[in-house]
């Protein structure tokens, strides 16, 4: 897969209908690199992660990385859209796991947060991306 999104349907509408209404944001099929830090807690310890991310929505993004995250841990996660030149960085949850790929949930708890995610949302859309069958 390159570096630009994978087109898995070309009317650039959401697989199904049950996809959607089980999904607050539309999902993108997308490759792109991200970097992933977590931060431990006594003592004090940053670690950092190169991944791969791989769907991306408004909401959050799924990356495959070589770390061992529970679910439920706070990371940052640092990566350039595929619409953009620009790096975004977003505090997340880990919410699920399959070996090495994570569902992360951005964190939207204040103005700039939020601003981030919308631009997320509406850079995507703007690109006429495809929604991934899933």
């Amino acid at each position: 897969m390159d570096s630009d999104l994978n087109l898995g349907s070309s009317s650039g509408v959401p697989a199904s209908e049950a996809d959607v209404r089980k999904r607050r944001y539309p999902r993108f099929a997308a490759d792109f690199p991200v970097q992933v830090r977590l931060t431990t807690q006594g003592p004090t310890k940053a670690v950092a992660c190169e991944g791969q991310g791989t769907n991306i929505s408004g909401g959050g993004l799924a990356v495959r990385a070589d770390i061992d995250l529970p679910v439920g841990t706070q990371v940052g996660v640092e990566f350039t859209p595929p619409y953009s030149d620009e790096p975004m960085v977003f505090r997340c949850f880990i919410r699920n796991r399959d070996g090495n790929l994570y569902g992360v949930e951005f964190i939207t708890e204040n103005d700039d947060d939020y601003r981030k995610a919308g631009e997320l949302l509406a850079g995507l859309a703007a690109m006429n991306a495809p929604v991934p069958a899933v």
